[in-house]
């Protein structure tokens, strides 16, 4: 609407306000609010017109899609809905399960006594325990009702009754973070952060630092855990290493457990006698007659005397109360003439519970209550009610006993009658329960007895993997919509409809089918359809995918570690591995990763292991790239593996040090894994299963060496605080220290820890081995005997040789070196047998115990676990060393040119096909690499101020620029981009010099120009020489500077804040990219040369996120850059808008043009190759950022009207419809007498 005066001419002085307020508004608002430029038509808009249609299409999609980015805002800031549904399942649970406690009054006393008594001061869990069914969940539940009521209103308590989702076991690790997450927000407590909560050590380590805050703050806080032999063995959560050993005052932890489980002997094991323990008795006969009554008048029934003394008596010899409910349960269907002769009373649970299914089936029949129990105790999460009539309606056997003597009413369509499963329920509702999950009601059985015991009865091996089957089919959806054979009594075999639902793997989009996700695998697996579980779920994309999004990775990791039990697939633990090493980054967006995210990565580690297993990876990596290919946005597609693959040598490791590992030892009777880092901290972990059991706390300096003693009971443990120490490796404690035992800040090279086994004496000086390093680079193998020392080997290595380990056979001997590489060789021919690289790191320290190799490194904080016997068709692909000097890469990345931080006047040449380098030995160390690609010519700049000339089509030949008369070092080197020149930056001048062909031979002339550089200004750090002689660069300072070789000028260009780290050329000679350490890059147009765009990135997690890198695509339409925070961005050049973010686990530090794509090396070392699609239209709902946790801002120059492209635009915390025209000095302006109108 426009306003206009009576004689209908604008009102100006309307127009004038109305654009005043649009200008405080969009001031206050701007990042919620957007601004549309459009000309109206005759005073108003005109959809039929092209560009107030396309505006009014803009604003919709703007509208829409702002309200969604708003609406999801919203929803993150809420609790989840998972643990408000779980802690108030549990909390009812508990409540009902107190009301027929009866006979605890004591037991219940002497807990609250207990820990009334050592509510001020650190103390160990108490323990209940007790056999089977007497009880032991509902004391809990009674106590938890109990303290309710007694503690302050500050108080916490928190209950987990374990063993309530039979035959389902939870896992550690869920229930630590739903712990964690309830105490936060009962205690105003930080949650933990979600790569926190999906890391089992990581959230274990808050569980307890959690503890600590609680206490701390003066809170009362109650932890009662329910049957922890109930809990699954994943992290072996049965050995209780996760289970403090105390607690900090104000703090409780009960924990109950069947007294003949493996879990309470561990619990003995663990605590010894020093322990509260509290057995939970059988009850008395008038404990038990206190049930009855109750029970009875909840019932409103009554029992004869005679009926209620023949419950008492069967009672009274166990005193179990799961035997009086079970006993209850049939009773109170009991009628008063019922003879006592025909009363079936069971002498104990198991028979109870027998006699109790011989009623039902001589009620329903065996077939139909044999069939409904065994589907609901097979199903991994329960049953719906409709799943199970759906699934017995496609059982041959209950179809055929329900039609024994009648006939379907329909025989072409054939179900369960509704009122048989309705009756059956009615008599099994003391039995049954709903669990909430997801938001619906699935029926389980209540009692884990009564699940063993339908077990034992119906469940044969036959009948087991029959019903397994149908339960597969089932969730496949494969009867969906067709017609089932079915053979009833008077009829021939006949087709029918059993009328079950399809079972696709999305309802809708973003709507999964959570039950599908839920049980397929696990009946697949149990059924024995192999085929049908490698093609559905492990070899499909989309089920990966879907299920890690929707249940989490941990979830589908579970399911791949089943299925490794199970079948030997080699695909199947790759698949498995692939997801582990993915599940960091996942776990850091919380499961908001989009499908694009995941193939990527997918695609990006398993790549080069499609050819060698093509059938479930081949066709993985398959249904990535058709997928990839069809993507409708900016995606950035793998041509190789890049990330860490899974598979070869590397079996595990082993993580929760925070400091780096100068030392390891193992135990080899207690299999026991020793690690001291340089933080003071000695880490223990079980090399069985590869848990972390303690951390030895103590010292006060870097752990110097450790040694296990008295037969592995016993460690010691030598630092740099001068101490030694003595350590119980059973429970962690400290049981000598030594002070001064060497001197202070001493080298780990100049300690060493020995043990005469003959009277334990210990000795402190120079380790004597029976091998030694003969130089950097050489170990020598010597034979020592009482006589003679002979030298039998010298093994040569590529870098220094920092550790190495002989196998007890003396068949082996393990090296370690500065290369990062861990080299096998045959102590008997010298012969080098394998090298495994993935270390990342110098390896340091080295242990070979029973074919794994134990390596670590003092600049990491982790332990490597090395298998000797791996396939070797999944051997990752080879990379050069991480954390090289200098690199560089050829366009087809046949070739890698890098020089080593330890060895900088070696040129190593790594051929990335056959694995083989060689080295070339400079008379000066290298401070640059350049690359001319199509001439094939390696530069070298060095520091005596020479330039070494490689041609890489004649190797054993070398070209030489000589330095200058001031023998300044070389700081930089640029190629021109038809590769006909070449700049050299010196210390105090630039020179420019041609690159020719005389004879074939290539051949430098020049230096054809020069200038020299100012001493108040910084010295180049970057630099690209552009077409016609214009060389750009930047320097340590920031400043940004292009020189015309031709005419001898200069121009200053807009500096930046800190050092200038990337400039780049584009291939067509129109723009360059200027990138520096503060994140700000500058897009320049250099014909004419204008400041384009200035594009500004920032990561909230890191301070790190510099340009590195960069190159453009071919047709100069996108430009590539690499950062310091680990990511690749691609850049519209046009536009400057952000397209697309892939996190690569390292910063890319070279980049080279490769068709539509790039080839880049990152700091890893790893070769990275990939192509880039933009389809033509991008849907305004695009979030570049939606996968990382970052914000930019692009500033572009102010253009004529007669340039079609738009103003400048100002980007703040990303909205993809956030389309932002910087008109406010338009806004600002006096309103004119045209036709135009500002919309906000």
């Amino acid at each position: 609407f426009v306003d206009l005066t009576a004689d209908g001419l604008l009102d100006a002085e309307a127009q004038g306000l109305l654009t005043g307020l649009k200008s405080r508004l969009y001031d206050k608002s701007q990042k919620i609010l957007n601004l549309h430029c459009v000309e109206l038509s005759k005073g108003s808009i005109d959809p039929k017109r092209k560009e107030h249609a396309q505006y009014l299409d803009g604003v919709c999609e703007q509208f829409v899609s702002q309200m969604k980015s708003r609406i999801e805002a919203e929803e993150g800031g809420e609790i989840s809905d998972w643990l408000v549904e779980e802690v108030a399942w549990h909390t009812t649970v508990s409540a009902e399960l107190c009301r027929d406690l009866y006979g605890r009054e004591g037991l219940l006393g002497k807990l609250c006594l207990t820990m009334w008594e050592s509510t001020n001061v650190r103390h160990g869990p108490l323990v209940v325990h007790g056999a089977a069914g007497m009880g032991k969940t509902a004391l809990l539940s009674k106590l938890a009702q109990e303290m309710r009521s007694v503690l302050d209103a500050g108080a916490v308590v928190v209950i987990r009754l374990l063993s309530a989702r039979h035959p389902q076991r939870l896992d550690i690790d869920h229930v630590l973070r739903s712990i964690c997450f309830q105490i936060c927000l009962a205690c105003g407590l930080a949650p933990p952060s979600p790569l926190t909560a999906n890391t089992y050590l990581e959230l274990l380590r808050f569980f307890r630092n959690v503890l600590s805050e609680v206490s701390q703050q003066g809170n009362t806080l109650l932890i009662l855990l329910d049957a922890l032999d109930q809990l699954s063995d994943q992290h072996h959560a049965h050995k209780l290493h996760w289970l403090p050993a105390s607690v900090p005052p104000n703090v409780h932890l009960v924990v109950s457990m069947d007294t003949n489980s493996e879990v309470f002997a561990n619990m003995r094991l663990k605590f010894g006698t020093s322990g509260s323990f509290f057995e939970v008795e059988r009850l008395s006969r008038d404990d038990g007659k206190q049930m009855v009554e109750s029970y009875l008048r909840a019932s409103q029934r009554t029992l004869t005397p005679e009926q209620s003394v023949a419950v008492l008596n069967s009672f009274e010899p166990t005193g179990c109360p799961l035997h009086l409910k079970l006993i209850l349960s049939v009773a109170r269907r009991w009628t008063s003439f019922s003879p006592l002769t025909g009363l079936r009373l069971g002498a104990n649970s198991q028979e109870m519970m027998s006699q109790l299914l011989l009623m039902l089936e001589d009620k329903h029949g065996k077939e139909l209550v044999g069939g409904a129990l065994t589907y609901i105790t097979l199903a991994r999460d329960g049953l719906l009610e409709a799943e199970l009539r759906d699934v017995m309606s496609l059982d041959d056997d209950v179809i055929s006993a329900v039609y024994k003597y009648s006939l379907p009413p329909t025989p072409s369509l054939i179900r369960l009658p509704p009122f048989l499963w309705a009756r059956l329920r009615r008599d099994l509702e003391d039995h049954l329960e709903e669990r909430w999950t997801g938001g619906v009601a699935a029926i389980g059985i209540n009692s884990r007895r009564l699940c063993e015991a339908v077990s034992a009865r119906y469940l044969t091996s036959e009948q087991r993997g029959r019903s397994l089957r149908i339960l597969a089919e089932y969730f496949l959806g494969r009867w969906s919509g067709k017609l089932k054979p079915a053979a009833l009594p008077g009829l021939s075999l006949l087709l029918s409809d059993r009328k079950v639902p399809p079972q696709p793997l999305w309802f809708a989009p973003g709507l999964a089918n959570v039950r599908k996700l839920q049980e397929l695998p696990h009946h697949l697996l149990h059924a024995g359809l192999w085929d049908e579980l490698r093609q559905e779920v492990i070899g499909s994309a989309e089920w990966l995918y879907c299920k890690s999004r929707v249940c989490g990775v941990s979830s589908v990791i579970q399911d791949l570690d089943q299925c490794s039990q199970y079948m030997d697939c080699t695909e199947t633990r790759l698949v498995r591995d692939t997801l582990v090493l993915m599940k960091p980054s996942l776990d850091f967006l919380d499961g908001h990763m989009d499908m694009s995210l995941f193939y990527t990565e997918l695609l990006a580690r398993l790549w080069s292991l499609a050819t060698p297993f093509p059938s479930v990876i081949g066709r993985l990596c398959s249904q990535c790239e058709e997928w990839l290919l069809m993507c409708p946005e900016p995606i950035l597609l793998p041509k190789c593996s890049f990330l860490q693959q899974p598979g070869g040598a590397l079996q595990r490791t082993l993580t929760g040090l925070t400091g780096g590992v100068l030392c390891v030892d193992v135990s080899v009777e207690a299999e026991l894994l020793l690690a001291g880092s340089d933080d003071g901290v000695v880490a223990v972990w079980s090399l069985a299963d590869q848990q972390l059991i303690h951390f030895l706390l103590g010292h006060t300096g870097a752990v110097l060496s450790v040694r296990v003693t008295d037969s592995s009971a016993h460690c010691l443990s030598l630092a740099a605080d001068g101490s030694l120490r003595r350590w119980s490796l059973m429970d962690g404690q400290q049981l000598l220290c030594i002070q001064e035992a060497v001197p202070v800040d001493s080298a780990p090279s100049s300690v060493h820890l020995h043990l005469c086994e003959q009277n334990q004496a210990l000795f402190r000086d120079v380790l004597q081995l029976w091998f030694c390093a003969g130089s950097d680079r050489t170990l020598s193998l010597f034979n020592v005997d009482r006589d003679s020392v002979d030298r039998i080997l010298d093994l040569q290595h590529d870098d220094s040789v920092l550790s190495a380990c002989v196998s007890s056979d003396s068949r082996l001997l393990v090296s370690g070196a500065a290369d990062q590489l861990i080299r096998i060789w045959s102590v008997t021919t010298g012969a080098l047998l394998d090298s495994l690289c993935g270390s990342d790191s110098p390896v340091t320290s080295l242990v070979l115990y029973n074919n794994v190799v134990i390596s670590a490194s003092a600049a990491a904080a982790c332990v490597h676990l090395w298998s000797l016997k791996y396939d070797t068709r999944h051997k990752p692909v080879a990379h050069i060393p991480a954390g090289c000097a200098h690199v560089a890469v050829t366009k087809d990345t046949d070739q890698v040119f890098y020089v080593r931080q330890q060895s900088q006047r070696e040129v190593i040449s790594w051929n990335s096909l056959t694995g083989q380098s060689e080295a070339d030995v400079c008379d000066g160390s290298v401070c640059c690499l350049e690359l001319a690609q199509n001439k094939r010519l390696l530069l070298c700049g060095l520091t005596t101020g020479t330039v070494l000339i490689y041609p890489l089509a004649l190797p054993q030949e070398t070209l030489c620029i000589p330095p200058p008369e001031s023998l300044s070092r070389v700081l930089c080197l640029a190629v021109s981009p038809q590769e006909k020149h070449v700049a050299v930056a010196y210390e105090d001048s630039v020179r420019l010099f041609e690159i020719t062909t005389r004879d074939s031979f290539p051949t430098v002339e020049g230096p054809l120009r020069a200038f020299p550089l100012s001493l108040l200004h910084g010295p180049p750090s970057s630099m690209a020489l552009l077409s016609d002689r214009w060389l750009l660069y930047g320097t340590s300072c920031g400043e940004v500077k292009l020189h015309d070789f031709s005419s001898g000028s200069s121009s200053d260009l807009e500096p930046h804040r800190s050092r200038v780290t990337c400039v780049t050329g584009s291939s067509w000679g129109t723009h360059a990219l200027v990138g520096s350490e503060d994140a700000v890059q500058r897009l320049w147009a250099l014909n004419p040369l204008v400041l384009d765009h200035t594009m500004e990135y920032k990561v909230r997690t890191t301070c790190t996120q510099g340009v590195l890198s960069a190159a453009f695509s071919d047709s100069d339409q996108f430009v590539f850059t690499g950062s310091q925070d680990r990511t690749v961005k691609v850049w519209d050049v046009s536009s400057g808008k952000l397209l697309y973010v892939q996190y690569v686990y390292a910063p890319v530090v070279r980049m080279v043009t490769f068709r539509n794509g790039f080839v880049a090396l990152s700091q890893q070392g790893a070769v990275i190759k990939e192509v880039f699609r933009c389809p033509d239209h991008v849907s305004p709902d695009y979030n570049p950022l939606r996968n990382v946790k970052a914000q930019y801002r692009v500033t572009s120059r102010e253009k004529n009207q007669d340039d079609q492209q738009s103003a400048a635009s100002d980007l703040k915390d990303f909205n993809p419809a956030q389309f932002n025209l910087n008109l406010m000095s338009m806004l600002r302006s006096k309103p004119s007498s045209s036709s135009t109108c500002l919309i906000l």
